[in-house]
């Protein structure tokens, strides 16, 4: 069974996921040149879906699968 992401947050260091299980992993902003580049307006400007976290005006993506395998 796949976990659920209920909840999804961001500071200025990097961007975080809850499961449903309550696990939270974060991915540093330093950790991508465009999220690093970007603007706090720009990084909060983000979708997601059930596969992961998409930055339109940075052309960037996230998969929850790569927050949860480090």
């Amino acid at each position: 069974m796949k976990a659920t992401i209920p909840k999804i947050w961001i500071d200025d260091e990097a961007i975080y996921i809850r499961t449903d299980k309550g696990e939270v992993y974060r991915e540093l902003f330093s950790e991508y040149s465009k999220l690093r580049e970007a603007s706090p307006a720009q990084r909060a400007n983000y979708e997601f879906d059930n596969i992961g976290i998409h930055w339109e005006d940075l052309d960037e993506d996230l998969s929850y699968r790569g927050f949860m395998n480090k």
